[in-house]
């Protein structure tokens, strides 16, 4: 297929992780790609080879974005923040006021096709206990952090544009992605198994029985791609997770044997010890400015299960490459032992 075949898509964020993966997998598909972000960082020479249009932009603010979208036929926003100390102000920002920009820009330029990245974290991780969470379920039960808040906020402006103003949008809820070259997220537990890797033991925030779900970056992009061509997708909202269903401890042990070639014994840190460590954490870093070292917010995500219900994607005949975490996970890990991030 022809690079232009498919047209012309925007690709937000697109110097973040799963960004520059999706600017790959739209080239991939034949799509004639516009990326941007607020830098090309260090991805200036792959978009270059890849024949990729960058484009910096600030989508905080609305100058400049109708020169953003001139000529674009369709748009995947990926930009976005996920950090949980990162100050309100910034976090609703970017999370949430750039997307009504975003879309306020869309509708202008009459593009075709709105691809949203919102997170299964609009949730909270308590709709549904114990059970599969279906995107039906309600949202925000609790609030648990500003990052969930602002990303629920971000996706009910999509909505409002699909119902007010035709905007042709779909909805993604990814699970906890993982792949090369992620620098937060899963990567800081890969990082952790690696600096704590000549202790004895590894330390774990409670039992370690609280049920993990993940999302290959591949699979994520895949799922924009499958959706752009069907119309029954257009005003909907889907959860993009994986099937497996591991406790943490499962997790960590194949992280640990993959990474170091052994699995260690575990010290568990109860939740409430952790929850001081946190308020100290975060009010120490607060006065020096820096990234704390654990949040209250990690503590709030890692103490509930996480099991996202992903039929409705699989009804509309998307098929995972990734359906369960352990051979994406092997060859993720393998990749960072090849290029050095982790030397042993």
């Amino acid at each position: 297929m022809a690079q232009t075949e498919r047209g012309h898509v925007l690709v937000t964020g697109a110097s973040g992780f799963t960004g520059h993966h999706m600017v790959a997998e739209a080239v991939k598909a034949g799509f004639r790609v516009r990326a941007t972000d607020v830098s090309s960082r260090y991805y200036g020479a792959m978009f270059e080879a890849l024949g990729v249009e960058f484009m910096k932009s600030d989508l905080t603010g609305r100058e400049g974005l109708d020169r953003l979208l001139e000529g674009v036929d369709s748009v995947i926003h990926v930009a976005g923040i996920h950090n949980y100390s990162t100050p309100d102000k910034v976090i609703f920002a970017v999370n949430t006021n750039a997307v009504e920009n975003l879309c306020d820009a869309a509708v202008r330029a009459g593009v075709n096709r709105f691809m949203h990245f919102s997170s299964v974290g609009v949730y909270g991780y308590s709709s549904n206990p114990g059970n599969p969470v279906t995107e039906d379920d309600p949202k925000l039960t609790p609030p648990l952090n500003n990052y969930n808040v602002s990303k629920w906020e971000g996706e009910k402006i999509v909505h409002r544009y699909i119902r007010d103003h035709n905007l042709r949008a779909t909805i993604f809820r990814p699970a906890a992605i993982y792949g090369s070259r992620s620098e937060y997220g899963l990567y800081l537990v890969f990082k952790m198994a690696y600096d704590e890797r000549k202790k004895k033991k590894k330390t774990i925030l409670g039992k370690g029985d609280k049920i993990e779900a993940f999302l290959h970056v591949e699979d994520m992009c895949r799922a924009v791609i499958h959706a752009y061509d069907r119309d029954d997708m257009i005003g909907e909202a889907y959860n993009v997770a994986d099937d497996t269903h591991i406790p943490t401890t499962e997790f960590y042990n194949l992280v640990d044997q993959e990474l170091l070639g052994k699995e260690k014994e575990f010290f568990h840190l109860p939740f409430p010890v952790a929850k001081v460590v946190a308020v100290v954490s975060q009010f120490i870093a607060g006065m020096l400015g820096t990234k704390p070292l654990l949040e209250k917010a990690t503590l709030d995500y890692v103490n509930c299960d996480k099991i996202w219900d992903n039929s409705k994607l699989k009804a509309t005949g998307f098929g995972f490459k990734y359906p369960d975490m352990e051979k994406g996970m092997k060859e993720t890990l393998a990749w960072y032992k090849k290029n050095g991030w982790f030397a042993l």
